[in-house]
Order: C-alpha cells, then sequence, then structure tokens
C-alpha cells in the first residue's frame, strides 16, 4: 500500500502550544502521551532490526560456498562466450566470401538459363521446319493407300500444313524445300485424285431411289468438308468438277422428287376445277336455251358434291392458314380418300419446296463454303423452282377461282416470313416471281365477275325463278358469299384489305346493286320490285353477319335495306290505305299553323282547306276495314320475305306507320274541333296497339 507523506508542521505548533500553555491543559497531555509512545516503538523497531541485522550475517556466512560457486561459473562461462564471439566473427568473414560466390553463381545460372532459352527455340524452330519439309515414309502411306475416312482427314491436315509452308516465298529459297517440293507434289496430286474419286462416289450415291438425302448430306458429306476445302486451296479445276457434278446430280434429284410428289399429289385435288362459267354471272346463257343453262351454271353441274368444292363461299377453305406450318400431305397414304382444293395441295409442297430449300442452302454454305452467296444455290434448285413457276403459270392460265388465288397469296407471303425468321434468303426472287403471277391473275378474276355483271344489267338481265319471282336471286348469294370470302381472307398483317382489292369489291357491290335494281324493275308490280331488293339486300347482310365482317362491309347495304323497307312501308300503306294517307298528307299543311290547345279552349269553325265529308268518309272506311286490310298486309307480308325474322320486323314496321298516320288523323280532326262529332267512330289507339301486339305474340 502507499501512504501519503505526513506534514508534520502542524504537530509542531500544537506541541509549541502545548509547552506555552502549562501542564494542566488537556490537549497537551495527550500530546505529550502520543510523543513517548512514538519513541517507544521506534525503540523497539531499532532493536528488531539489529536482530534481523545479525540473523541476516550468520545466513551469509552459512551461504558463502555457493557464492564462490556462483563465481566461478559466472567466469567460465565468460570465457566460453569469449571462444564464441571468436568462432562467430570467424563465420561472419566465411559467409562474406560465400555471398560473393553465390553472386557468381547466380550470374553463371541466368546466362545458362538464357543459353537453354534459346536453343529451345532454335530446336522448337528446326522441328517445326523439318518437320514441315521432311515427307515421312509413314505420311506417303497414309495419303497413297489407307483407307479414306475420318482419320484421314488428319493425314491431309498434315499435308495441306506442309503444303502451305513450302509455298512461303522465304521458304522456297532453301535447298531443303526444295529438295522436299516434288515429293509434297506428289503427295497432293495423289491426294486430290483419291478426294475426287471418293467424293464422286458419295455424291453417287444421292441418285439411289429412296435415298433421304438430307440424312446423307448431314451425316456423310459434311465431315468430308475439308476435301472441298483442300480442292479448292490446290487444284481449283477439279475442285470446280466436283461440285459441277453435285450441282448436275442434285438438280436431277430435286426436279425427279419434286414432279413425283407434284404428280400424285394433283390425284388428290378436287375433280371439278372452276371455268370462266363460274364467274358471278356466266355469259353461256345468253345464247339459244341459255335461261335453262345458265340456271344449270348456278346450280353447277352433276358432279359428286364431295369433289366439287365451292368456288364463293368459304366453307371452312380459310381453316388452311391455322395449319401452314404443319407437315406436308403424304400422298400415298390418301389414296381414294380425302380431296383437297388445290390450294391445300400448293401450301404442301411449298412447305416442302421451303424446307427442303433451306436444309440444302445450310448445306451448301457449310460443304462449298459458300459465304452465304445465292448462286451455288440456283444453280442447284434452279430446276425445280423453275418447274413450280411453269406449273404455276399453267394453273393460273385457266383459273377462275379467286378464294383459293387470294388464298395462295397469303401461303406465298406466310413462307415469305418465315424464311425471313430463319434468316435464309435464297427463295425470295422466287417468292416474288409467284406473286407476280397470282396477283394480276387475280386481279383479272376480280375484274371478270365485276364485268359479268356490268353485262348482265346493261345488256340482257339474268332469268329469275318463275315460281318465287321476289326471292333472293342465286347471283345475289354468289356475290355475298365471294364478298364476304374475300373480306374474311384480308391479310391483317397488311392492316386488313389493300387498296386494289377494296376497289374491286366496291365495284363489285356497285354493279351487283344495278343489276338487282335493273332485274326489279322487270318484275310485275311496283311491290314486287321493292320486295325482290329487300329479299336481296338482306340476304347479303345475313351471310355478311354471318361471317362477322365489320361494319364498314356491312354500312352500304344496311343504308340500302332501310331505304327499301321505308318504300315498301310506304306503298303498303297506300295500296291497303289510300284514302287515308292521302287525306292525312293533303290536309295536313292547311292545319299546320292551327293551336290544338287554343282551339280546345273555344275558336270554333272548320278551318278552310279541311274537307270534312271527306274526313268523314276517311274515318267510317278506316273504321270498317282496318282489321281485314292488317291482315292482307300481314299475309302479304309473310309469304313476301324469305328471312322471317325480317318480315316480321317489316311488318311491325308497316303497323306501327300506320298507328302514326292515323295518330296524324287524330290531330287534324282535333285542330278542326271535330272531337264530338268523330267521338263514336274514330277507333282507339289502344285498340290498334293491342292488335299490333297481338301479331308479335302470334308468331
Amino acid at each position: 500500500p502507499q501512504f501519503e507523506p505526513i506534514d508534520f508542521n502542524d504537530l509542531h505548533e500544537l506541541l509549541a502550544g502545548a509547552e506555552a500553555g502549562g501542564k494542566g491543559d488537556p490537549i497537551s497531555a495527550a500530546l505529550e502521551l502520543g510523543v513517548q509512545e512514538t519513541k517507544r516503538v521506534a525503540a523497539s523497531v531499532d532493536v528488531r532490526l539489529e536482530e534481523l541485522e545479525e540473523e541476516s550475517i550468520s545466513d551469509y556466512v552459512a551461504s558463502f560456498q555457493h557464492f564462490e560457486d556462483l563465481h566461478k561459473e559466472i567466469q567460465e562461462t565468460d570465457r566460453i562466450l569469449g571462444k564464441m564471439e571468436k568462432m562467430l566473427g570467424t563465420f561472419q568473414s566465411d559467409l562474406s566470401s560465400i555471398s560473393e560466390e553465390i553472386r557468381m553463381l547466380q550470374g553463371d545460372s541466368l546466362q545458362m538459363n538464357m543459353k537453354l532459352r534459346n536453343r529451345r527455340a532454335l530446336q522448337s524452330l528446326m522441328s517445326e521446319y523439318v518437320s514441315s519439309v521432311v515427307v515421312s515414309p509413314t505420311l506417303i502411306k497414309q495419303i497413297c493407300e489407307e483407307e479414306i475416312n475420318e482419320a484421314y482427314l488428319d493425314y491431309l491436315l498434315e499435308l495441306n500444313r506442309k503444303l502451305d509452308h513450302v509455298k512461303q516465298q522465304e521458304m522456297q529459297k532453301l535447298p531443303s524445300c526444295a529438295q522436299s517440293t516434288p515429293q509434297l507434289e506428289n503427295l497432293r496430286t495423289k491426294a486430290t485424285s483419291r478426294i475426287k474419286d471418293f467424293l464422286m462416289q458419295q455424291i453417287n450415291k444421292l441418285k439411289k431411289p429412296r435415298t433421304n438425302l438430307q440424312i446423307l448430306q448431314r451425316n456423310v458429306l459434311v465431315k468430308f468438308k475439308l476435301f472441298t476445302q483442300f480442292l479448292a486451296e490446290h487444284h481449283l479445276p477439279i475442285a470446280r468438277e466436283v461440285q459441277q457434278h453435285y450441282v448436275e446430280t442434285m438438280s436431277a434429284q430435286y426436279l425427279k422428287q419434286f414432279r413425283t410428289y407434284v404428280s400424285s399429289l394433283q390425284k388428290l385435288e378436287l375433280e371439278y376445277a372452276p371455268t370462266k362459267a363460274d364467274l358471278l354471272v356466266s355469259g353461256e346463257w345468253q345464247s339459244s336455251s341459255g335461261a335453262r343453262r345458265f340456271l344449270d351454271n348456278l346450280m353447277g353441274p352433276t358432279v359428286n358434291l364431295n369433289n366439287k368444292g365451292n368456288v364463293f363461299s368459304l366453307s371452312g377453305r380459310d381453316a388452311i392458314l391455322k395449319e401452314l406450318e404443319k407437315d406436308p400431305i403424304i400422298a400415298h397414304t390418301h389414296k381414294d380418300k380425302a380431296k383437297y382444293y388445290h390450294e391445300q395441295l400448293f401450301r404442301s409442297h411449298q412447305m416442302l419446296l421451303m424446307d427442303t430449300a433451306t436444309s440444302e442452302f445450310l448445306f451448301l454454305n457449310d460443304f462449298f463454303d459458300t459465304k452465304g452467296d445465292h448462286g451455288l444455290f440456283n444453280e442447284v434448285f434452279g430446276k425445280t423452282t423453275q418447274f413450280f413457276l411453269d406449273s404455276l403459270e399453267a394453273f393460273l392460265a385457266n383459273c377462275w377461282d379467286s378464294v383459293g388465288l387470294l388464298l395462295m397469296i397469303r401461303i406465298v407471303d406466310f413462307y415469305r416470313r418465315c424464311m425471313q425468321r430463319r434468316q435464309v434468303s435464297c427463295l425470295d426472287s422466287y417468292f416474288d416471281a409467284q406473286q407476280l403471277m397470282i396477283r394480276p391473275r387475280f386481279r383479272i378474276v376480280l375484274e371478270e365477275n365485276v364485268k359479268s355483271l356490268r353485262r348482265a344489267s346493261q345488256q340482257s338481265l339474268p332469268p329469275v325463278a318463275s315460281t318465287h319471282p321476289t326471292h333472293p336471286h342465286l347471283v345475289t348469294r354468289r356475290y355475298a358469299e365471294l364478298a364476304a370470302s374475300l373480306f374474311a381472307l384480308s391479310s391483317p398483317e397488311a392492316g386488313g384489305l389493300s387498296d386494289d382489292l377494296q376497289h374491286h369489291l366496291t365495284a363489285m357491290q356497285q354493279e351487283v346493286c344495278a343489276l338487282c335494281k335493273a332485274m326489279s324493275a322487270k318484275l310485275e308490280g311496283s311491290d314486287s320490285g321493292l320486295v325482290f331488293l329487300v329479299n336481296n339486300y338482306d340476304l347479303v347482310l345475313t351471310i355478311f353477319h354471318e361471317r362477322h365482317l365489320p361494319r364498314s362491309a356491312t354500312a352500304g347495304f344496311e343504308e340500302l335495306l332501310r331505304e327499301q323497307v321505308q318504300l315498301f312501308v310506304e306503298s303498303q300503306l297506300s295500296r291497303h290505305f289510300p284514302d287515308l294517307v292521302a287525306f292525312v298528307k293533303a290536309t295536313e299543311p292547311s292545319v299546320a299553323d292551327i293551336d290544338e290547345a287554343a282551339t280546345r279552349h273555344g275558336q270554333h269553325g272548320t278551318p278552310p282547306g279541311v274537307d270534312v265529308q271527306r274526313m268523314e268518309q276517311v274515318v267510317r272506311v278506316f273504321a270498317q276495314s282496318w282489321k281485314r286490310e292488317t291482315e292482307r298486309i300481314h299475309q302479304y307480308v309473310m309469304t313476301s320475305f324469305t328471312n322471317f325474322s325480317n318480315g316480321m320486323e317489316i311488318l311491325k314496321q308497316v303497323l306501327t306507320q300506320l298507328l302514326l298516320y292515323y295518330t296524324r288523323l287524330q290531330k287534324i280532326i282535333s285542330k278542326s274541333n271535330l272531337n264530338q262529332h268523330f267521338a263514336h267512330e274514330l277507333v282507339p289507339n289502344t285498340t290498334i296497339l293491342m292488335e299490333i301486339k297481338q301479331y308479335s305474340r302470334s308468331f
């Protein structure tokens, strides 16, 4: 423990004060007692110290011998340390000399290492040079005698490396290269000959019947593409000979195979092909016995319906647009079974052509290293594509199937985009040629359909059915089916109808409307013509709505239908209620300015221009005949319109218009202040409404 120093100044002051105060002071007495006690303790401590000193001396004396031994050991240790110091000094001098020797050895080692690297580099260069120049017997045997297989590629690579080496200009100056060049040339010639024979044999295998060309190309020929590279580099004429042999072989094979395939597909085509007689209006009916033959053409020749197809209606033909990526039709599995439209067969062989062309283009690029050039591909596939173009031209010359042509246009567009996705452009010119052939023919067929309608309306009208002259005409049905089909097949990728197609559809609509009006004018009775027009326009709209065509396609006929229905309504009312309609139309202007409310509040007298006697006759005749005439209208409407729903709607409009005419008559009576005069003869509006509802409930 640590003690703080004691300051005795205060103690001395107290002692001095005590001495001055005398013995009677208790503080002084206490201090004096403490001083005495301190002296006693100090005396006892001194005594104890003396005792301890004596004991220490005796202990030291007893340990003297040990101190002497320790002293000797210290001296011995000091002597040994002196020797070690001398020894370490000698070792230090030896280390200095060794360090110098190490530095000398390190320099020598660096020099030797550099010499070793240089010698190894020289050895590598010499070894490479020797291996590139020397033609070993083993290589000669491998090139000249070994079987040509995948191992032969390694032999050819070694020979190619030697040939490339000796071709270098600086190497040709060396005597060693000059000595080995003849041997290498002999090997090159031998290798070229053997490679040519091998490739010719492999190409000839492609001629065998029922050979899967793509498998042989990919599994065999592509493995030896080094051969064509070797020939192209070391013997270009032979390389061209091999390439030309391949072109001739594959060109003939593809042409033969596709001809056979197309020929087998033609056996599956529908027996009846559309002709010029299958226009909207055929021209053959204008000759003798024309009406009969026209109706026969409308109904079609006597062929099996399963083998005839449909020229104007889709009838599911658009389903092909969802099957464009399906596998081609396998002809031998469809004997005596399903028959197909031409566009279905067209899709099948075009799909096969596209896949085959893609495979061939990629093979040529890989095997002959064409680097994407189309020249060699066109040599291989030129005859095949020309065969298809010639076949298409022959087909189009007699094709009058506008639906099929538009489907073929869609098919070609789809396969063009498919090839673009594959990033293979080898058939672009072929697709262009197809479109340049199909589109003009499609335009011609549409124009001929328009012309057939125009000729029919301008020259001599098609005959109508004698039993039901007001029913929709077959030409109208043909037009509706064809227009709906063309609208439905308009390409969504092109943003809907093209301008050219829209133009022809508009012209076709105008001509068919003109034809319908011309035919309606030839019917007996004005109502018959109106009914004929309503039935024809309604048929067109019915077919358009069934095909879910857009509003832009139906708007024109909807407006025409409304106009004809309104004319029919007015005609029926004028026929069955002539007095009512005539009186209302003639009298309304005379009372137009009269306030009906003012008349009820005191104005008297019949307004000028109001024939009260005729009014009375109209009211009485209507009261007596309105039910009978309404029933006649009902019977006529129900037997005139082929569409029941449309007929009911027209009947509703006629009766509603009748009620409106009668309401207008009542207003004229009211403004003439004659309500009380005709109160008992007027038919209540509620009675007429009940009758209208009764007709509605009957159906």
